[in-house]
């Protein structure tokens, strides 16, 4: 068995692939990929038939260290698991179901080949998980930071796609779950890296992270909403809808510029779960900045009517209004607990501001 210290360059890249081929196999028992997977990992290029009489679903999404994680506190089980998510995610919020997936990987000379089992080793619990076969992908080296590419592909009745135009003046605005455990998990991290870097014997260092179990789950394993997604395709009508990936605020803007529409969104109704008002308090922070600024929730936003809502009530208690659709040019607002209402700022973020997360 490899060391822990065991080089990639000791074993080369197809050595490392027949690694990461044991580790992932045929895909989790019970799919039977027989009616529509021709070749995996064995060839150029995976082959696969798309079932009669529905649409195919693609998504890409990039990873990169230093940008998306901190290797200082992400273990790469847990990195599998959150790359893989993002591209799931994606996935649920057109109303669709995972099939196939691709996986990209750059390493520079510090990842291990143990490393890349445990990265694999992420991944092929989200499989197990949410039911898809990685089909293929690419090693390559890094003169940089680790960097980790995900495709992956999914299908859908188009009866039930779900797109983020639609939305009409009079729906609700509604959430799945609870907004802003993610960035308050991040936060406590970020912490206690700080505290260990300021310890004149770092050997001698425990981090505390007990108290904030459920804020580091939601961090670490984001669980991407394809329980919710088969109520509403079986159950209701949705008019629009867009996953929760760079922040409530972000995400509300995304989905009025693509449905000409505008919005309200009340502070009172935002839901925040106790542990993520108690990492607020101690941070001095506002619980609400992190529900409308922090990212990787890969919850769900979506709009629906009334009538709508009351039947998706009976099925699930997982929803919160959190504000109304209304005409364009009414704007996209917050409205305060105090009833004042001020524009509500983009915030989220976004990968090419100078000015980082949280502004507009």
């Amino acid at each position: 068995m490899a060391s822990r210290e065991t080089d990639i360059s000791s074993i080369g890249e197809f050595g490392l692939i027949d690694r990461i081929r044991k580790i992932i196999g045929d895909g989790p028992r019970g799919i039977d990929a027989s009616n529509h997977l021709v070749l995996g990992i064995s060839d150029d290029a995976a082959v696969f038939r798309p079932t009669p009489g529905k649409v195919q679903i693609l998504t890409t999404d990039t990873f990169a260290e230093g940008v998306h994680f901190d290797l200082t506190f992400t273990s790469m089980r847990h990195l599998g698991w959150k790359v893989m998510a993002a591209s799931l995610s994606d996935i649920a919020a057109m109303g669709g179901i995972p099939r196939f997936a691709t996986v990209a990987i750059s390493l520079p000379g510090k990842i291990t080949v143990p490393m890349v089992e445990e990265l694999y080793s992420g991944i092929a619990a989200s499989m197990k998980a949410y039911s898809y076969i990685v089909v293929g992908g690419d090693t390559t080296g890094s003169a940089g930071n680790m960097a980790v590419t995900v495709s992956m592909t999914g299908e859908a009745d188009e009866r039930h796609l779900l797109f983020r135009r639609g939305a009409v003046p009079g729906d609700y605005l509604c959430v799945s779950g609870h907004l802003g455990s993610s960035i308050a998990g991040l936060k406590v991290l970020q912490r206690e890296k700080a505290r260990h870097s300021s310890e004149k014997d770092p050997g001698e260092f425990r981090p505390n992270l007990g108290p904030y179990a459920a804020a580091l789950e939601k961090h670490f394993m984001p669980k991407p909403r394809f329980d919710l997604i088969a109520l509403i395709t079986d159950r209701v009508r949705v008019n629009s809808m867009i996953d929760i990936s760079d922040g409530l605020a972000s995400e509300v803007h995304h989905l009025c510029r693509e449905s000409g529409v505008g919005a309200a969104v009340h502070e009172h109704n935002l839901p925040l779960e106790g542990v993520t008002q108690r990492i607020a308090a101690e941070f001095g922070d506002a619980a609400t900045d992190y529900a409308l600024l922090g990212g990787e929730e890969y919850e769900l936003l979506f709009t629906l009517s009334d009538g709508e809502y009351a039947k998706l009530g009976e099925f699930t208690e997982d929803v919160s209004i959190v504000g109304r659709i209304v005409e364009k040019e009414k704007g996209i607002t917050y409205v305060r607990e105090d009833g004042t209402s001020v524009p509500l700022v983009r915030g989220g973020w976004d990968h090419f501001t100078p000015k980082g997360p949280g502004h507009d």
